[in-house]
Formats: C-alpha cells, sequence, structure tokens
C-alpha cells in the first residue's frame, strides 16, 4: 500500500497517542532554554549609582535605569530584587522604598447575594 503525505512541511517530531495517559495531548512542548547572552555582574560604581537613584526615585525603574545607564529596567528590577532580599535579611537600616499600592479592579466580581436577599 502506498501513501501519500499532502502536507509540505511535515511535523519534526511525533507522538503517539498513550489510551493510559490523557494528560499526553494536551501538554505543551516547552522550546529549549538557551541563553541569549553571558551574564554580567554588577559593577561596584553601578551598584552606588543604583542606591543613589533608588534614594532619588524609589521604584521608578524607568528613571533608575536612565541613572544607572548600563542596565536594563529588567536587570534594575531583578537586581533590587535580590538587593531588598539580602536588606530584610541581614536586618539592616538600608532605604527600601514602600511597594506601590496595588490597584483596585476595575470590574470586580460580583459580590454574592447573602442568605436573606440583601447584598453588603
Amino acid at each position: 500500500m502506498v501513501s501519500l503525505n499532502l502536507n509540505p512541511n511535515p511535523p519534526q517530531t511525533f507522538h503517539f497517542f498513550d489510551p493510559f495517559n490523557m494528560e499526553d495531548q494536551n501538554k505543551k512542548v516547552r522550546k529549549p532554554y538557551t541563553i541569549t547572552k553571558s551574564r554580567e555582574n554588577w559593577t561596584d560604581q553601578e551598584h552606588d549609582k543604583f542606591l543613589e537613584a533608588l534614594h532619588l526615585f524609589d521604584r521608578d525603574w524607568k528613571k533608575i535605569e536612565a541613572f544607572v545607564g548600563s542596565k536594563t529596567v529588567i536587570q534594575i528590577r531583578s537586581h533590587a530584587q535580590k538587593y531588598f532580599m539580602k536588606v530584610q535579611k541581614n536586618g539592616t537600616s538600608e532605604h527600601v522604598p514602600p511597594p506601590r499600592p496595588k490597584r483596585k479592579a476595575a470590574h470586580p466580581y460580583p459580590q454574592k447575594a447573602s442568605k436573606n436577599g440583601l447584598c453588603g
């Protein structure tokens, strides 16, 4: 018997149906993890600029990015997170700006009616 493959781009991986494992067909395949660039440590000068900017701008990451100059917002937030944990762990009196207040939901979930029919 001859089978025709009409698909010009055949799949690269084959998945066999396992009737005993129904989760298998719903799992997504993750892309392999690749490091795009080498990890860069913060220099003492960059860290000092970060601390100064933290005092000046609190958690305004874009302003801190502009002040430090050599790191992205993502790198700065990651550095800040590690720095805050270190300060908390050591119990030192370093400046840690308060977290931003949480936003209220624009459309909160409807509240369930109470048993006596009144909301509140």
